[in-house]
């Protein structure tokens, strides 16, 4: 977060790239163990496994955890339709990425190998996410999904959130 602020990097950028990272770090240490040197295939379970589990209950959690009377949490529609059509999009790479399936000599199991095609296009799909994360108040506009005020905020009017320096937008949530 120190980064983040310090160099003036947008919430949904740093929370695409730099918490991202540090919350998905133990996953790449692991794989990267897990590959070069036991050679063994727990790195795609740690992986699809950590995704499920951080779906699922610690959005669970999040609502736990709220202070609100009313024990929920406000999400910003189009925030969320981004993040949940960016999770699908992943999906979809991933299993376009684990497409290929070949014998190896001397074992009678077919292995699914990724290419260096397959790898540079989930990380395209990844570069694509956050150019979007960065870009994202521009794209509503453009889609005249929302409107630009005289101060260059963004208002959504179908939920009354802003998207400039009155509300602080942490992911889906917004806070006013």
């Amino acid at each position: 977060n120190l980064i983040a602020t310090e160099f003036n990097i947008p919430d949904d950028v740093a929370g695409a790239t730099l918490m991202a990272a540090g919350a998905s770090s133990p996953e790449l240490f692991s794989s990267i163990v897990s590959l070069f040197i036991t050679h063994s295939a727990l790195g795609l379970g740690t992986i699809v496994g950590s995704e499920i589990f951080n779906q699922l209950i610690i959005c669970a959690g999040a609502v736990f955890a709220t202070t609100t009377t009313q024990k929920n949490l406000t999400l910003n529609r189009a925030i969320v339709t981004r993040e949940v059509g960016f999770y699908a999009l992943s999906i979809a790479l991933l299993l376009f990425a684990l497409h290929d399936i070949e014998p190896v000599p001397d074992d009678t199991e077919d292995h699914i190998f990724i290419s260096f095609a397959d790898a540079c296009v989930l990380f395209g799909g990844y570069i694509l996410y956050v150019i979007v994360c960065a870009n994202f108040d521009a794209i509503l506009v453009l889609l005249s999904v929302v409107d630009e005020n005289e101060n260059g905020n963004t208002t959504d009017d179908d939920q009354g959130l802003s998207h400039g320096a009155d509300v602080h937008n942490y992911g889906a949530l917004a806070y006013g």
